[in-house]
């Protein structure tokens, strides 16, 4: 009876381990999709080459069923594919396709975007720079929507410091992305002042990075201040926050600056 059992739970096992395994490579192959999406290959193009990445060598009729594009699009996507070198043609009956390595393929089509944008920033980098010239003192203070374009303008900020980044208000640091830039701003010398409400592991981690930390309960906008000429302000954590403000106006800075100063001083 024991062994029945046992065997019975094995096979239970066995078919709960393939479902995963199929689950798994499953989310793998969608991932897979998203990203050749990014060089500008189609849904259908993308599935199909995804296929032939995992399957090998495939004949027309196993391309369509494992990439399930429709019966009347196989040769179309493949003629496409095939021009743009991410699969190569075996003649023969029935023909046979394969995929270009893509080790290779991904590696030129970075490379071709690389240049494109190269030339691009070559050409208007320099308006950008003369333009920005005529702000204004109204025009120094932007918007940014959307949790990631505030983290990344967060990340922007503390990596483009040469001298101090003052960081006010912010409690946990939610992103490995600014923990990693904290850390490669103090590898080159940056001075890193942190002014808030900390629990133990966060204050741990900002002092493990090198930065001095000091405690104070602070329930406004928090912000992070670098060489005393742009800030992030948000009202909540800004590598967690989904509306922020950057500014460079020189009076704010300076309002910003002084007090971070002041209650730096009065919280020793």
């Amino acid at each position: 009876m024991n062994i029945k059992m046992n065997i019975k739970s094995i096979n239970i096992n066995t078919k709960t381990l393939k479902c995963i395994v199929e689950t798994l490579v499953y989310k793998m192959i969608e991932k897979w999709i998203d990203v050749l999406k990014l060089f500008d290959l189609g849904e259908y193009e993308s599935r199909t080459y995804a296929a032939l990445v995992m399957n090998g060598p495939s004949t027309v009729k196993e391309i369509r069923r494992s990439a399930g594009i429709p019966y009347s699009r196989e040769y179309d996507i493949l003629e496409s594919l095939e021009k743009r070198g991410f699969v190569k043609m075996r003649p023969g009956r029935p023909m046979v396709y394969s995929a270009v390595d893509p080790r290779k393929v991904l590696k030129r089509e970075c490379e071709i975007r690389i240049n494109v944008v190269e030339n691009l920033l070559a050409e208007i980098g320099p308006m950008y720079d003369k333009s920005m010239k005529k702000e204004s003192p109204e025009e120094s203070f932007w918007t940014i929507k959307g949790k990631r374009n505030v983290r990344d303008k967060l990340v922007e900020i503390i990596n483009g410091s040469k001298e101090e980044i003052l960081i006010l208000g912010v409690r946990p640091i939610s992103s490995g992305e600014v923990e990693k830039a904290l850390r490669t701003s103090v590898g080159r010398g940056v001075t890193v002042r942190c002014l808030g409400e900390f629990d133990s592991r966060c204050k741990s981690l900002l002092e493990d990075i090198g930065a001095e930390v000091r405690i104070f309960e602070y329930d406004h906008s928090k912000y992070v201040l670098a060489d005393g000429k742009e800030a992030l302000v948000a009202a909540d954590d800004p590598a967690n926050s989904h509306f922020a403000i950057h500014t460079t106006s020189p009076g704010c800075i300076g309002i910003y600056q002084s007090y971070f100063d002041h209650i730096w001083e009065e919280v020793l």
